[in-house]
């Protein structure tokens, strides 16, 4: 069941080893009948045509439509293929008594569809448990030595059967490997969204963490400041002003909804300016907004929010000590454009392994689910990094 789930991803584990797997089995395929050519051509010759043509259709043309699909990345193209090649396979061995004359091979040689019996068996580990695998390598073995004991001159039954075994044995062990291999990847799979979901509630025990420092803010800021007024015996216009103040802050927080949330642009560049000071205070901010009336959805400000903090985060762990950090936020009526950067040691993205997923999820998997909203990373060793984030309002 679960090779029907995993292959859904084409990127996950189990998909990527189906691709490198079933293209080592149709290259494999294709040189077990390529080395054989002359003695293949010969028979193929001697062949009903009737015969002939669907064999070649099923036996070369199901390698090489393996290699194709394995090629352009499709997953699960290669188990359709691995699912249908032995039904379509078997009746071509079953009829080889049709298509050869009686004890017309040399002992040296099989019939040419034999040559990939194991493979066979093998493309089946792709689609079916072993126990069937077993069932169908037992029937495979039958069939061969019926085929090999009528081909063949001279040649006994007992020989026949035991020729049928050892390929349907060698192709049962191979099936085994692959079946233990994709097991292995699906493991990768399933800790790799086990990572996955950690990162993503350590990042929302995050945004909680700063939401709730934006409320002490606000709090602060006009509650307090009410109590101070009172105690320096402001006058009375002054005090009613700021207690209606105060209490419209603490209205709006309690029934505010996250959903529908929006930020204005000194908001949101304060959010920013508190994710990196709260990382370290060595990091420069400059500041450029032209969006006073402006609101924006909390949902980009908290995007921005936890990508700038894993940003400075990763560059505090690996630019190095002397590195120099800064923070540049231009805020516009229908865009944002953050960018975080640093003179550090650099490093190369694409080199970031999938077990790493600060960038991968922390910073990609959150600006993907954030309409409007793209990222950019560019660094090299030696050069620093630079984390560019846009927003672009959508009608």
């Amino acid at each position: 069941m679960w090779h029907r789930q995993d292959v859904r991803e084409e990127g996950s584990a189990v998909a990527r080893t189906t691709r490198v797997l079933g293209l080592a089995l149709g290259l494999a395929g294709i040189a077990f009948i390529g080395i054989e050519y002359a003695v293949v051509s010969e028979q193929m010759l001697r062949n009903p045509l009737w015969w002939l043509i669907p064999a070649v259709i099923v036996v070369p043309g199901m390698y090489c439509a393996m290699i194709v699909a394995a090629l352009r990345g499709s997953a699960r193209a290669v188990r359709a293929l691995c699912g249908w090649f032995p039904v379509a396979y078997l009746p071509v061995v079953a009829t080889i008594p049709v298509a050869f004359e009686y004890r017309g091979l040399a002992p040296i040689d099989s019939p040419w569809p034999l040559l990939v019996g194991s493979g066979t068996i093998i493309t089946t580990s792709f689609v079916l448990p072993m126990r069937f695998i077993v069932v169908l390598a037992t029937v495979y073995a039958g069939m061969h030595g019926i085929a090999i004991a009528w081909t063949q001159f001279d040649v006994t039954w007992s020989w026949a059967i035991r020729d049928g075994v050892s390929i349907a044995m060698i192709g049962v062990i191979f099936a085994g490997v692959v079946r233990s291999v994709e097991r292995n990847a699906h493991l990768i799979d399933q800790e790799i969204d086990t990572l996955r979901n950690a990162t993503m509630q350590r990042a929302r025990a995050a945004a909680i963490g700063q939401e709730r420092e934006r409320v002490d803010a606000l709090i602060h800021d006009t509650t307090v400041s009410t109590f101070v007024a009172v105690n320096s015996r402001a006058p009375l216009a002054a005090l009613q002003e700021s207690a209606r103040q105060s209490l419209a802050t603490l209205d709006r927080l309690t029934h505010e909804d996250d959903s529908d949330s929006y930020v204005d642009a000194q908001e949101l560049t304060a959010r920013l300016r508190q994710v990196v000071t709260d990382i370290s205070d060595d990091i420069s901010t400059e500041i450029h907004a032209e969006a006073e009336a402006s609101t924006y959805p909390i949902e980009v400000a908290r995007m921005l929010q936890e990508v700038i903090a894993e940003a400075a985060r990763n560059s505090m762990r690996h630019a190095g000590g002397n590195a120099r950090r800064e923070l540049r936020i231009t805020v516009l009526p229908d865009s944002v454009h953050v960018v975080f950067s640093d003179n550090g040691v650099g490093f190369v993205p694409d080199d970031i392994p999938p077990r790493r997923l600060g960038i991968r999820v922390g910073m990609l998997g959150r600006v993907a689910h954030i309409p409007g909203a793209r990222i950019t990373i560019d660094s090299a060793p030696g050069t620093g990094t630079t984390v560019s984030l846009r927003w672009h309002r959508h009608d």
